[in-house]
């Protein structure tokens, strides 16, 4: 009978890390089974996973640890699963309807990169509407004079007084300030109220804006449920001497920060319901949920008055001076109003959400109005977070008058404008912007991840027209560039060649600065933005959307966008940097690989290959030395947390994506996990020191290791066996990956190509001199099984264990069994994530898939889903949906498999029904049977060499030499 698998996961915030594995080592010893600590940024959790007999026993089980260390860690806890710190905080301050604001416009950032994607921040968070960024409350936000007077050598104070004026301005309950470091001076935090200031001195750290964020949210959090707060915290009465901070033994050096422009101020989105009141006087206590309630009308009302001065006497001698002010009044009321005509729904689109009928109706107004004003603005071009601008027919003049609101501030010819006729929305056309930065400011920022996260789609308004884009490519252009880089972008926007479309697609595809969820089919339609470049360099930054299709969902996928591995850039800028390009041809060879498959991963590629009926016999292979015994199968190092920290999200790349060179340090071997056969500790003790393991053997490195015959990207080729090899482990791991970690891919993959026979796909990508090395080292070796090739398969990202080879593809294998692997969830950024579909979605594929009818099967759509067996990795092999019963595999690669952007990771998931919704979430990523490449990397950053992994990732195994 298979067993109920269970985690707990407990999240924490403001416990020192030393007292948290004090209490999980006290809970190791009364029987807490599979612990783990995880940490980041102070924040941890306390993983518990449970295997028991039966489902109710598993949560019995979970229940019973969680009550335990919810009453150890008391207010720390604030919540469980994947309940982020700042959801955590939001909900809270929204619960008891509190508000609060940013004291500068630092802070105001270092937030919003935290909450902007938050459905409760517009509810309890200005955004910096009512502080640092209100036209006139800006300014004000200053210390008084008075308070610097009284303490002129306190670092806390200056803070303090600019919160507090935020907090008055703006009538909050609380304003919060970060401060780094400087010097000997250490950073902090501190949360201003109404009497109290709340300062936390933060210890150095590798992301020193995170920690901050972290400390305002939990600080927040605190204060708006009344819970008690955390240590370290001090408290002092504003005005009132205030704690002094430490001195940092290692003095921080000053660091100078190019100042943020501020975003494009129309049109804006709107904030959804429940957002704050934009108003200039503190908000009563009493009318707080109407405040709330009604903010989405008044978020960008300006016509709010701010208190007035007491009044004055009136002086006869200031009659003449009152009449000019008058006249002057009634003229700039008369240009108003002509102003007005010029934008008649600006208003109107100010105060509605980029993306809604609202925005829609008044973007289409505000165009018609252009047009009837000047003829020649043929479109108007909106993104979600930058605003928008007219765009004018390619042989525009530049108007003697501006028209409009976009263009008041061109100076120069700063039209945006088509670069050719024709209609957007043309199949097999790539239309073609340009916007130059008077235009719409930031657009040629969009080369920054965060920028493009929030900006990830655009939108063209026509004469009764509107198309949406999802931007696909985003890349540096060089129009000057001749040779093997040159783009030829301006000549590639009638597609209807299909060697243009290829051309275009690879173009655009292999210098994109980052990976997009967005798929290209063979009749898809472009529209390419391209704005000025900052410097003067001559180098163009373009923007690449494809049309959204008929019937497809409209989600803008920003979370999902990675930066990519190895864009092809402008020649000057490899001259620039003294860095070598790589190679156009693999990389057009990928990328037309990667447009010919849909994207297929090395996964679903060996997922829809199959395994074969019985292990290979491959001439040549013989022990890598004649006394060789099969490798010993390793017992896993304890279910703690990995001794090295793990890669940031941020810098860790998936299995074939990695980010820019020079962002991402591969992460430092330390001692190899302990052989905890003779352990007599649990847990979270300290691992027993394991005898260092031996070296494989390694073969002489020769001259040549002779070819191998695969479909590299698409081509059949026979290739030199080395530099496949490490292209194939550079595609699979990237550019920074341990060494070790690279040798075991090798030599997986080099046994799964000679147990498929053949020439099978694999996908490469140009390789670095240390990848090649560790290639040269391993190039003749091959995982073997009672004297044949095994069949080695590999994926991504375990879920909570790998999966057995029979749940995957219906035979076993003795050496494809589940075994452990406790380091997908540290080192995989990617390990869990949710996908969403509406009812009818999931009811239209039951139906075209599996000829299930769900509506007639039950009308409450929860009862749809139902008998979801597990096995012991948390991978379903079972499932009922409706009258069908159907694998995990089946729901994930058939059932629910083709829509953009919501691919399901894995067979590991979790399925929740509610307002008309399913949300599927998924651990880990791949088939999951073998070898775990996330696995592989963090056995590999903690010690372990190639042959324990293998060992370890195909149990019984030996490794062979062959040629």
């Amino acid at each position: 009978m298979a067993q109920a698998n269970r985690m707990l996961a407990l999240r924490l915030f403001g416990v020192p890390q030393a007292k948290a594995q004090a209490v999980l080592k006290a809970a190791a010893a009364q029987g807490c089974p599979g612990l783990r600590l995880l940490s980041r940024e102070e924040e941890l959790v306390v993983c518990v996973n449970v295997r028991a007999d039966s489902e109710a026993e598993a949560s019995r089980i979970c229940k019973q640890w969680n009550e335990y260390f919810r009453e150890q860690f008391g207010p720390a806890v604030f919540g469980e699963g994947d309940t982020e710190l700042a959801k955590a905080a939001l909900t809270g301050l929204a619960k008891k309807h509190k508000l609060f604001v940013a004291a500068d416009e630092a802070t105001g950032h270092l937030l919003e990169a935290r909450i902007r994607n938050e459905q409760a921040a517009a509810a309890v968070y200005d955004f910096g509407d009512h502080s640092y960024r209100h036209p006139t409350k800006a300014d004000r936000l200053a210390p008084p004079r008075a308070l610097l007077d009284k303490y002129p050598d306190c670092p806390v104070q200056p803070a303090a007084g600019r919160a507090r004026q935020a907090l008055a301005l703006s009538g909050a309950d609380w304003a919060v300030s970060y401060q780094p470091a400087q010097g000997v001076q250490p950073g902090f935090v501190l949360v201003c109220g109404a009497k109290t200031v709340y300062l936390h001195a933060l210890p150095p750290s590798a992301q020193p804006g995170m920690l901050a964020a972290n400390w305002i949210l939990d600080m927040l959090r605190r204060l708006a449920l009344g819970l008690e707060m955390a240590q370290g915290v001090q408290s002092f009465a504003y005005g009132k001497p205030a704690p002094v901070l430490p001195v940092l033994q290692t003095p921080v050096p000053p660091k100078t920060e190019t100042p943020r422009p501020r975003p494009a101020a129309a049109p804006r989105p709107a904030a959804p319901n429940g957002a704050w009141q934009k108003s200039g006087a503190s908000v009563p206590q009493g009318s707080r949920a109407a405040n709330l309630r009604s903010a989405g009308r008044q978020l960008f009302d300006e016509s709010a008055q701010l208190p007035e001065p007491p009044a004055k006497k009136r002086n006869p001698a200031s009659r003449p001076l009152a009449c000019l002010v008058l006249v002057l009044l009634i003229a700039a009321v008369a240009f108003g109003v002509v102003w007005l005509a010029e934008r008649p729904a600006a208003k109107q689109m100010t105060g509605a959400g980029y993306g809604t009928a609202d925005y829609d109706t008044a973007a289409r107004d505000y165009l018609t109005r252009a047009q009837q004003s000047n003829s020649q603005v043929a479109a108007y071009l909106a993104l979600p977070k930058l605003g928008g601008t007219l765009v004018y027919q390619p042989d525009a003049a530049q108007p003697s008058q501006a028209v409009g609101l976009a263009v008041q501030a061109a100076q120069g010819d700063e039209l945006a404008r088509f670069v050719s006729s024709g209609q957007p929305g043309q199949a097999r056309t790539n239309q073609i912007v340009e916007c130059p930065a008077g235009s719409i400011q930031q657009l040629s920022q969009l080369d920054e991840e965060e920028l493009l996260r929030d900006n990830c789609g655009f939108t063209l308004y026509t004469d009764g027209s509107t198309y949406r884009y999802k931007v696909a490519a985003v890349f540096y252009w060089d129009p000057a560039e001749t040779g093997e880089t040159a783009f030829d972008l301006y000549g590639l926007q009638d597609l209807s060649d299909q060697q243009d479309f290829l051309n275009f697609v690879l173009g655009v595809k292999a210098r994109s600065l980052y990976e997009m969820p967005v798929d290209l089919e063979d009749e898809d339609s472009f529209v390419t933005l391209v704005a000025d470049s900052s410097d003067a360099s001559g180098r163009k930054l373009a923007v690449t959307g494809r049309l959204q299709r008929q019937d497809e969902a409209g989600f803008l996928l920003g979370k999902q966008i990675v930066q990519a591995d190895q864009p092809l850039l402008p020649l000057a800028m490899y001259e620039k940097s003294g860095e070598e390009a790589p190679s156009v041809e693999t990389l057009n060879q990928y990328w037309m690989n990667w447009y010919a498959t849909g994207g297929a991963t090395s996964s679903d590629v060996q997922q829809e290959s199959g395994m074969p009926q019985e292990d290979q016999v491959v001439e040549g292979v013989h022990p890598l030395d004649p006394n060789a015994t099969p490798i010993p199968t390793l017992t896993p190092p304890p279910t703690e947390a990995p001794a090295t920290p793990s890669p940031k999200p941020s810098a860790t790349p998936k299995p074939g994506t990695t980010p820019k060179p020079g962002a991402t340090d591969a992460p430092q071997p330390t001692q190899a996990p302990g052989d905890s056969g003779d352990s007599g500790d649990s847990g979270t003790g300290q691992p027993t020191p394991a005898p260092q393991p031996t070296q494989a053997p390694q073969p002489t490195a020769e001259p040549s290791a002779g070819t191998i015959t695969v479909t590299m990207n698409g081509v059949r080729q026979e290739m030199d066996l080395v530099e496949c090899l490490a292209m194939i482990a550079r595609n699979e791991l990237g550019a920074n990956a341990p060494v070790e970690a690279y040798k075991a891919q090798m030599v997986a993959a080099h046994s799964w190509i000679l147990s498929q026979g053949g020439a099978p796909s694999v996908s490469g990508r140009e390789p670095n001199e240390t990848i090649r090395q560790a290639a040269r080292e391993v190039a003749n070796q091959i995982v073997t099984y009672n004297g044949r090739v095994a069949f080695t398969p590999y994926f991504a990202s375990a879920a909570f264990g790998t999966n057995p080879s029979e749940d995957v593809w219906g035979s076993s294998r003795p050496y494809l069994v589940a075994v452990e692997s406790p380091y997908d969830q540290q080192y995989a950024s990617n390990w869990q994530n949710t996908r969403v579909f509406t009812e009818q979605e999931v009811a239209d594929r039951a139906m075209e898939k599996l000829g299930v009818d769900l509506y007639a099967y039950s009308e409450d759509p929860n009862d749809w889903f139902g008998d979801i067996v597990k096995n012991s990795s948390g991978y379903v092999t079972s499932l009922r949906l409706g009258t069908a019963t159907i694998t995990g595999q089946k729901l994930q690669v058939n059932v629910l498999a083709g829509f953009p952007g919501r691919d399901i990771r894995s067979a590991a998931f979790d399925i929740a029904y509610a307002d008309g919704n399913f949300s599927i979430t998924c651990y880990g990523y791949g088939h999951g049977c073998g070898l775990s490449q996330y696995g592989a990397w963090g056995y590999a950053a903690n010690g372990w060499t190639y042959d324990q992994i293998l060992a370890h990732y195909f149990p019984g195994t030996s490794l062979s030499a062959v040629g």
